[in-house]
């Protein structure tokens, strides 16, 4: 059987909090007359390696498959095709009691997740959904189709490094980074937001030139703002996932696009007291 090989042990702290979500969700909707569905957009093979080739954990489709309590429908999409496939047949293989709840996709995410709300009945199905791009592959029009839906609890995993690594210094920035940071962030205010005119310049320079101004703290409250803008609450306190190095690789969001104050609430506070304590 082959693994999904991919990240470290931020991994661990990730799933972590996905895990105990995974709990407290099924077990806060239990008496609940909505379908419940999990919907997993990069859902990889069901297990990954980190920390080098011999370390096997188990990834956030085979948690989310393990919950006590079974979602009435699970939703796993997986671009890559051998990944999926080996998903399959995992589910196939140790899950076959829920084989019938099950669906993997072998699709581009945002295509399939834009289909999966359209055509999904929100008056009658609530959903909690995993986002955790390898890199810039979720798109902001995707999010907004999502956050529409007034139905879904999000758990997004921004990909913190890979938009920094975006943001030259000098503010010059080629346009096909600008147009994946301008999809990411859901339009170019990031510019004005992060650069300030470069004050030091000469007579003899050509052009505008910029100094990027933006700490972690700053991009962190940015991209919660952002989030504000289309769902209806989103936690206050994401947790920022460090690699060994101490350098920040992602910022773990959580997103509440029910409009109900009752629905806000208990996502808030499960979502909050696990970013708080868990993984940690």
């Amino acid at each position: 059987m082959s693994k999904h090989s991919f990240g470290g042990y931020w991994t661990v702290e990730k799933l972590n909090i996905l895990s105990d979500y995974l709990n407290f969700y099924i077990t806060a909707l239990k008496n609940q007359v909505f379908k419940k569905i999990y919907i997993d957009a990069f859902a990889g093979t069901g297990y990954i390696n980190i920390g080098g080739e011999e370390e096997v954990i188990e990834g956030s489709a085979k948690l989310a498959l393990k919950v006590a309590n079974p979602f009435d429908k699970y939703i796993f999409i997986e671009k890559n095709h051998d990944y999926a496939k080996e998903l399959s047949i995992l589910v196939n293989n140790e899950f076959s009691h829920v084989l019938h709840r099950v669906s993997v996709k072998n699709e581009d995410c945002n295509t399939a997740l834009k289909n999966i709300c359209a055509k999904t009945d929100w008056r009658k199905n609530r959903a909690l959904m995993f986002l955790d791009p390898y890199a810039t592959e979720l798109e902001w029009e995707t999010l907004k189709i999502i956050a529409a839906t007034k139905a879904i609890d999000v758990w997004y995993l921004f990909p913190l490094s890979a938009a920094n690594r975006m943001l030259k210094k000098d503010g010059r920035i080629q346009e096909s980074w600008r147009n994946k940071l301008n999809k990411i962030f859901g339009d170019d205010g990031w510019f004005e937001e992060f650069y300030k005119p470069d004050m030091q310049m000469s007579l003899f320079d050509e052009g505008q030139r910029f100094n990027k101004e933006v700490n972690e703290v700053q991009l962190k409250k940015y991209i919660c703002g952002r989030l504000k803008t289309i769902f209806s609450a989103v936690a206050d306190n994401p947790r920022i996932l460090y690699n060994t190095k101490n350098c920040p690789l992602f910022l773990f969001c959580f997103a509440v696009s029910n409009d109900s104050h009752t629905a806000i609430r208990l996502a808030l506070n499960g979502a909050d007291h696990i970013l708080k304590y868990s993984g940690k």
